[in-house]
């Protein structure tokens, strides 16, 4: 790198490069159709979870989570002032959410819901069936959808994993977050990204 003098600052939200290949695997992987200019590099996941509630969320907004969650969701909800509003899930439930749970949680002061699929730390991952039933309450209230796939490639038994953005009317409601800690075995490397409708 030193001697092809390439030591610079990079653009805030990653090399042009960098953005326009984590394209090309969210088709190939995902078959989510984005330009580089809607892909924001981060310094790990956890940092993109942060960036992306603290743009989403005034305080008092209500972000739905669903449990058993990931600890630091929680945390990143408060630090932001928004308010959780956590879903209990039960093992005879598959600790799956259904449309059901999400209905009776939604409120007017409900702005995004944070959902993690595969899920750590159940390691169960939602159905396309059961995730239309979340998109369409979704859509029907204006509802922002985070969505960490950081375990999408840590499926096995050929379990399809779906990413809630390829349903109808999501993607424009969806900041799909992933990185490459998990399925490239790169935890040190700090880096996470988000790919989202560049608005």
């Amino acid at each position: 790198a030193i001697q092809n003098n390439d030591t610079r600052y990079t653009p805030s939200v990653g090399t042009v490069e960098l953005r326009k290949a984590i394209c090309q695997r969210l088709k190939a992987d995902c078959g989510l159709d984005y330009d580089f200019k809607e892909i924001a590099v981060s310094n790990g996941a956890k940092t993109c979870v942060y960036v992306a509630l603290r743009a989403l969320v005034n305080p008092g907004d209500e972000v739905i989570l669903p449990a058993p969650y990931w600890v630091s969701y929680i945390e990143l909800i408060r630090m932001v002032g928004g308010v959780p509003v956590v879903i209990d899930t039960t093992e005879a439930e598959h600790f799956k959410i259904t449309a059901e749970k999400l209905a009776a949680a939604i409120t007017p002061k409900t702005k995004c819901m944070i959902l993690n699929n595969p899920c750590n730390p159940t390691g169960i991952v939602y159905s396309r069936q059961t995730l239309e039933g979340v998109a369409k309450l979704c859509v029907e209230h204006n509802i922002l959808v985070f969505s960490d796939e950081i375990y999408n490639k840590i499926v096995y038994d050929g379990t399809e994993c779906c990413s809630i953005a390829t349903l109808p009317g999501m993607r424009e409601r969806t900041i799909t977050m992933n990185g490459f800690s998990k399925a490239f075995a790169m935890t040190g490397w700090r880096m996470g990204y988000l790919a989202a409708p560049a608005e």
